[in-house]
């Protein structure tokens, strides 16, 4: 995992798998779906906001994911 700063921002970079990734953008599609401003602030520490522009990473990197896949039944030729 490498860590730095940006201004008062820390972004992290950090590797997990593709479950991980859906997992967390289910959460958080759950959360906005079921949570009222207020909880979800108090609960996920951001606004509903911050949240939404999250889960758009999350749904970006999964989409960027799928475009780099081979096609199915595919082969490569020699």
């Amino acid at each position: 995992m490498r860590k730095e700063s940006v201004a008062s921002v820390a972004p992290v970079e950090a590797v997990v798998s593709e479950d991980e990734l859906a997992v967390c953008e289910s959460a958080l599609s759950y959360a906005l779906g079921e949570l009222s401003d207020a909880d979800i602030e108090r609960r996920l520490g951001a606004t509903r906001d911050e949240v939404e522009a999250i889960r758009e990473d999350l749904r970006e990197a999964l989409r960027a994911r799928d475009e780099v896949r081979p096609l199915a039944g595919v082969s490569e030729k020699s």
